[in-house]
């Protein structure tokens, strides 16, 4: 099956072509730079790649994620999915971190995405779906991300107040969350025959 460039991949290829790493250069590994104008070259391109790959995880994350959320948890159009900001910040870093040294860095995961019931319940979680980080790069990780909603006295008083005043409600999604690796390949570290 061939499939053409999308946009998010060219993007990708563009702003962060692999995991982010060392910027070295095997010949002088041993020599001291006598330029640091290089390095901050580097560490300024470096910045720039990592900046454009938040938000392209962003989006993914506040437009695919949550409206597949929206879905499958029936919310229908009286109450919207928040993400607070500061939660999404958490989930992106920890996605980078995990991601990084992997065969194909970041592009080459799929954020496996459960949403669990509040800390107070005991249900299991419900699958969201699966979402590949660059569709045209195979996977070599999963990343199992379980978000839940926050406790429901809290979110039910804010909702009470948001209907008396004829707003939308809003199922708020907490700052905990879990997020696990998982890899789709074995890693040799050592081959048997000398």
């Amino acid at each position: 099956m061939i499939f053409k460039p999308s946009s998010v991949s060219k993007l990708f290829n563009e702003c962060y072509p692999m995991a982010i790493g060392e910027y070295k250069n095997n010949t002088y590994d041993d020599a001291v730079p006598t330029d640091l104008s290089i390095d901050n070259a580097f560490q300024h391109l470096e910045k720039e790649r990592l900046a454009v790959l938040l938000q392209i995880l962003t989006r993914t994350l506040t437009k695919q994620v949550l409206y597949r959320c929206s879905k499958v948890l029936e919310l229908g159009p009286l109450v919207y999915l928040d993400l607070p900001t500061p939660t999404i910040d958490n989930i992106l870093t920890q996605m980078i971190l995990l991601g990084e040294r992997e065969p194909y860095g970041v592009r080459g995961g799929t954020l496996v995405v459960m949403f669990g019931p509040p800390p107070t319940q005991t249900s299991s979680p419900i699958k969201i779906g699966r979402f590949p980080l660059d569709p045209t790069t195979v996977s070599t990780y999963e990343l199992h991300l379980t978000i839940q909603s926050t406790s429901p006295v809290k979110l039910q008083f804010a909702n009470l107040w948001r209907r008396m005043q004829r707003k939308q409600e809003k199922l708020v999604v907490d700052d905990k969350f879990s997020l696990v690796k998982k890899k789709l390949y074995r890693s040799s570290t050592s081959s048997g025959h000398e």
